[in-house]
Formats: structure tokens, sequence, C-alpha cells
């Protein structure tokens, strides 16, 4: 009587586990996260390949009308604030509260223009932003140094 080969039977389950030397392989699940690159390796962003020097090559017209229009709020609503700040009345914190919003759109809006500019990769347009920052300072000099201011 011949004796059976030692191991498991082919028919078990331990028959089809891979091997030691190599991990198991990795599952895609539809609502899980994508384990298809090992750790430390992160997936391309896009098939295209990148410019050189950083330059905004998808759609920097957008980016430009996106700056451009907080450009005008910036410009429009410090101003308005500030006036009205000046113009109201000293009670219920009113003229604070003018004074506050103005500093948003002074200080502020330039800021998150520079901010969308610099995430989409135009410099020029960042900088321009940038560059609103110096009109508190403009506008305030033109109120109160000139008959303008009243």
């Amino acid at each position: 009587m011949a004796h059976p080969a030692p191991g498991p039977a082919p028919d078990t389950k331990d028959a089809v586990r891979p091997p030691a030397n190599r991990p198991p392989p990795r599952v895609r699940h539809a609502a899980g996260p994508d384990t298809t690159f090992p750790k430390g390796t992160t997936a391309p962003v896009s098939d295209r390949p990148s410019s050189p020097g950083g330059r905004n090559t998808r759609h920097p017209t957008g980016i430009r009308i996106v700056v451009a229009v907080l450009a005008l709020l910036a410009l429009t609503l410090g101003p308005t604030g500030y006036l009205m700040g000046q113009s109201a009345a000293s009670h219920a914190g009113s003229a604070a509260e003018w004074h506050t919003l103005a500093f948003g759109a002074f200080v502020g809006i330039p800021l998150l223009a520079a901010a969308v500019a610099t995430v989409a990769g135009d410099r020029r347009a960042a900088a321009l932003s940038l560059a609103l920052l110096a009109w508190p300072l403009l506008f305030m000099s033109l109120v109160h140094l000139t008959p303008l201011g009243g």
C-alpha cells in the first residue's frame, strides 16, 4: 500500500494560497479607495505633460476673468463701505460695521483673487491681484488729503 504524498490535498482552499514571497493581489472595491498604487506613490494627476516654467496652459482666460471680477468688486465695495462708514451715525456701531466691511473688501478680496490665480498657476494675475493692496492707501489719501473727501 502506497502512502499518500505529504501536504494538503489539491481540492482544499490551502492549494490556492499565493506563494509566500508574493503579496496578495490588490482588490479594487466599487465604493472604496483606489488601492492600485503601492503605499508611498501617487497616481498621475493628468495624462498631459506639464508645461515648463509653471505657466497656466489650461484656462488662462477664465482665471483672468474671475480675477478681474474680484478686482472690480474690491475697487467698488471697499470705497463704498469706507464712505458709508464715514457718513454713518455713530450710534449702534453702524460706522464700525461699515469700516469692517470696507476693510474686508479692500484687503480680503485682493488676497482671495491672488490665491485663486496662484492655485491656477497664473503668476501674472496673482501679482496684479496683490498690487490691488495699494489701492486702499491711494484711496484714503485722496479722501483725506484733497478737497474730494469733503
